[in-house]
């Protein structure tokens, strides 16, 4: 055994932005694809009866998976409120208030809005459970 495996503390230490990707790919398949070449987010038949909240964060969900799949970089991450805004029904004011939620980081080194690799979790689970409701 090394000095690493012998130390309790160890088995504490995690990576902060380690991606479960059967979680991530389960949230948004249906939902939302990820273009190959250019990891550009498609619609998907589930993606129409999301309210525009969810369908916020699934396409930041697709964005984070484009660059899990190195099709897109670091700095692509995240889009404007106006990107967003030009791919989706609600206005930049609008996206820049679903900016507020708590697991949405908002930062130009990674393209605008993002959700940060230790979020991700937190986002797939406001997404479930907004999907969940449209079921009822």
């Amino acid at each position: 055994m090394t000095d690493t495996e012998d130390d309790p503390l160890e088995r504490i230490v995690v990576d902060k932005d380690a991606v479960n990707r059967e979680r991530l790919a389960d949230a948004i398949e249906g939902v939302l694809g990820v273009d190959g070449d250019t990891g550009e987010v498609v619609p998907r038949p589930d993606y129409r009866d999301l309210e525009n909240k969810p369908k916020f964060v699934a396409r930041l969900l697709a964005r984070r998976a484009a660059f899990e799949l190195d099709i897109i970089e670091e700095d692509e991450i995240g889009d404007s409120a106006t990107g967003f805004a030009e791919r989706m029904e609600p206005s930049d004011s609008t996206i820049m208030n679903y900016g507020s939620l708590d697991f949405v980081a908002n930062d130009d080194e990674h393209g605008g809005y993002y959700i940060k690799g230790h979020s991700i979790s937190i986002a797939i689970d406001f997404l479930e459970d907004a999907m969940g409701d449209s079921d009822e």
